[in-house]
């Protein structure tokens, strides 16, 4: 019988494709302290394609992630399309950003599926879907690349070795981040009690981020 594959498992192929095609995507892989670190924007110039892939990667391929032509106020503007059949596990339990990583001076808004590994929010108590894998995909919003003490947190709070930790890495304003963070407009989308859900289609402008999301700030 085979074994389902995990919200972090299906990640880990979708990161290893940034991966190997990092000069095609723009994108940066790096070794920190023993995990693998894709810079998606932070250094790399990314773009629509990184931006794309950073979106299913966060979305664990549960979700068919595009680009469409549109307009907003009569200005040709992408238009990010999202459409899950098991949005819970896409969304809620992969896709949301609802982990805050504070380490010293860093700060990040952390999604993907490493939230089900880690398995500490609220919101797990309502949807489940937690779990124990043998890799851990996530990704962070920020200005700055991880460094060690960052991968030591988090292979600590995820119980697994950081060789077997992958970490993607956009700031809020890179081209790639724009077009993750609208993709997210699914997780948003959802109720608060969603167990009903059966699937979802959203569409959302790429635009630009907003002021607020430019400026996203360690608390405190």
């Amino acid at each position: 019988m085979a074994l389902v594959p995990t919200l972090n498992d299906r990640a880990q192929r979708l990161a290893d494709y940034l991966a190997a095609n990092a000069t095609l995507l723009r994108v940066a892989v790096h070794t920190t302290a023993g995990a693998r670190v894709i810079d998606c924007g932070v250094k790399a110039p990314g773009g629509l394609q990184a931006g794309l892939g950073l979106a299913r990667v966060c979305l664990a391929g549960l979700a068919e992630v595009t680009l469409i032509q549109g307009e907003v106020g009569g200005v040709a503007c992408p238009h990010v399309v999202v459409s899950s059949d098991t949005p819970i596990a896409a969304c809620m339990a992969s896709q949301y950003a609802g982990w805050q990583v504070s380490v010293g001076k860093f700060f990040a808004m952390g999604s993907g599926p490493m939230r089900a590994a880690y398995g500490k929010e609220d919101i797990f108590a309502d949807i489940g879907l937690r779990e124990k894998p043998a890799v851990a995909v996530g990704t962070l919003e920020s200005r700055k690349l991880p460094d060690d003490a960052v991968i030591d947190h988090l292979r600590q709070a995820l119980e697994i070795p950081a060789n077997k930790l992958t970490l993607c890495v956009a700031p809020a304003a890179s081209c790639a981040d724009t077009s993750r963070g609208r993709s997210r407009a699914g997780a948003t989308a959802l109720p608060v009690k969603p167990g009903r859900v059966k699937g979802l289609s959203r569409r959302v402008d790429r635009g630009e981020p907003s002021g607020e999301s430019r400026r996203i700030q360690r608390p405190g």
